[in-house]
């Protein structure tokens, strides 16, 4: 039987982000720490899907902003 580690060491193999969260709660602490170091040393590469925030689509600057949970107006002019 195939253990988790191994199927996670495996190249070329498509798994889904599921898939991938649920196999890596498998391992034991010493499995994660091999784990670690192997992706650290660029032996292996577990592609992330999380997306990269690009600043001029996914934020928008305006005039308000939040402090202490209170909506606060900017004004720059001097």
């Amino acid at each position: 039987m195939i253990t988790a580690l191994e199927t996670l060491k495996m190249k070329n193999i498509a798994l889904t982000p599921t898939e991938k969260r649920l196999l890596i709660s498998e391992l034991t602490v010493d499995e994660k720490i091999y784990l670690g170091n192997l992706m650290l040393a660029d032996e292996l590469n577990i592609e992330s899907d999380v997306k990269e925030l690009d600043p001029e689509e996914d934020l928008n600057y305006n005039k308000t902003t939040y402090q202490d949970g209170l909506e606060v107006f900017i004004s720059n002019k001097e």
